[in-house]
């Protein structure tokens, strides 16, 4: 309603100066942050108007917005304003876009944006459908917000490239152009799309620096981009090479880049392994000293049980405790030699006591062994190399072994010294039994 009101009071008024107007007071909006508001103000000058509009206007021509007929300076100035409303209003997000548009206006804004909508929506609005008569900033920018939003870049590569294909020539020639000067100006623009100046020129050139080495690096296309830059007629030789160049220096440092997230990625992995190995190596200790935790009660009862029993094995503690009887012989009158009476005094002690030391001293013997392969298992573990020297040396040993001259020489030198001493024992013999 509000936009049919609009058109209907500014039906006298120009599209260029509507187009102004309107402009004025949606930039001063959007500058306060107020984007439903300034887009709200645009949208009458971008809306085709509705047949009843027509008849009630009394104007039965083809159907056209305001924007499609006003001055390439303010269409241009409109729909670059109108983009960066766009771009401004998917960057508010989904939260905020929600509370300022509703959720499912917002959500078609952002549909629009990054689904390349827009550029069929300024085609069709704006030039009636002409992919070719789009002014070449417009195209700029339109190519700037699906570079920036869009995931994919295939269909801006689409875009550029069928605006390029349908975008004749620049004429510079002033001469040619002041001969026109007498005609429809209003609908020379219109049908051009103002794309014969210098400075739409330079739009091209930007257009193209564009494509060639933001949009087709992104699409992986580095042979096709090259290739266009030497054969565009737009280019001149200075132009080409900075270009090349430039795309040079890119893939380059895509390549770095690329260099740089493997050798990232392989240390995050050998830092993922090492917490790994580290973690189980943490387990294995724990559980380690778990049982360690749980085997000091029996060890200890063992040991103590062999130290005692080592005691009482003893001839200091035999003679000690048997010692009574000893002294209860001899009270007896029974007159024994020294040597007969420590010789019982052995036999009583160690008749009682011989079971236990020897379950003991096996005991001792079956813990030392025990303690002794661990001892070696902890040594060959946390040392690998002494294990491997070991072998080596062995090795060494049989294969020097299975080498028949060596086997002899081995055999001379043991039989020459086994002479020697045999020689020697005889000599010792003789001195001895003389």
């Amino acid at each position: 309603m509000s936009s049919h009101t609009q058109l209907s009071s500014t039906s006298s008024t120009t599209p260029t100066k509507l187009c102004s107007r309107t402009y004025k007071k949606a930039s001063q909006l959007f500058l306060t942050r107020r984007l439903p508001e300034a887009l709200s103000n645009l949208q009458p000058i971008l809306t085709v108007p509705s047949s009843e509009d027509q008849q009630t206007n009394g104007d039965f021509a083809a159907a056209l917005a305001p924007i499609a007929t006003a001055s390439s300076t303010w269409r241009i100035k409109v729909w670059n304003f109108y983009i960066t409303l766009l771009s401004a209003i998917v960057e508010l997000g989904a939260e905020e876009g929600k509370n300022q548009f509703g959720q499912k206006e917002w959500k078609g804004f952002a549909t629009q944006v990054r689904e390349g909508g827009i550029w069929e929506h300024v085609v069709q609005v704006g030039y009636q459908g002409r992919e070719g008569s789009v002014d070449a900033e417009v195209v700029y920018v339109l190519a700037t917000l699906l570079l920036n939003h869009s995931s994919s870049q295939a269909l801006n590569q689409q875009r550029l490239e069928t605006y390029l294909s349908s975008y004749g020539q620049p004429n510079l020639d002033l001469a040619e152009r002041l001969q026109n000067a007498s005609g429809d100006i209003q609908q020379q623009i219109s049908a051009t799309g103002g794309t014969d100046t210098p400075k739409d020129l330079t739009a091209r050139v930007r257009i193209i620096e564009l494509f060639t080495l933001h949009v087709l690096p992104r699409n992986e296309e580095w042979e096709y981009a090259q290739e266009f830059i030497n054969l565009s007629e737009v280019l001149d030789e200075d132009r080409k090479e900075l270009f090349l160049q430039t795309l040079e220096g890119l893939k380059e440092e895509k390549e770095r880049g690329e260099l740089r997230a493997a050798e990232l990625q392989r240390a995050k992995d050998a830092e993922l392994e090492r917490q790994r190995d580290d973690e189980r190596r943490r387990a294995e200790e724990e559980a380690a000293e778990a049982a360690r935790q749980q085997q000091p009660n029996g060890q200890k009862r063992n040991t103590s049980e062999v130290d005692y029993g080592i005691e009482k094995g003893s001839p200091r503690g035999g003679s000690k405790t048997k010692s009574p009887k000893s002294t209860d012989k001899s009270s007896n009158g029974k007159a024994t030699p020294r040597t007969a009476l420590s010789s019982s005094n052995s036999k009583n002690t160690k008749k009682p006591v011989k079971p236990v030391s020897r379950g003991n001293q096996a005991r001792a013997v079956a813990t030392s062994i025990r303690n002794l392969f661990k001892k070696i298992i902890q040594n060959v573990s946390g040392n690998p190399l002494s294990l491997v020297r070991l072998l080596l040396f062995v090795l060494g040993i049989l294969m020097a072994f299975s080498r028949q001259d060596i086997r002899e020489r081995v055999r001379r030198i043991t039989g020459s010294a086994w002479q020697k001493v045999k020689g020697t024992v005889g000599m010792g013999v003789k001195v001895s039994y003389i």
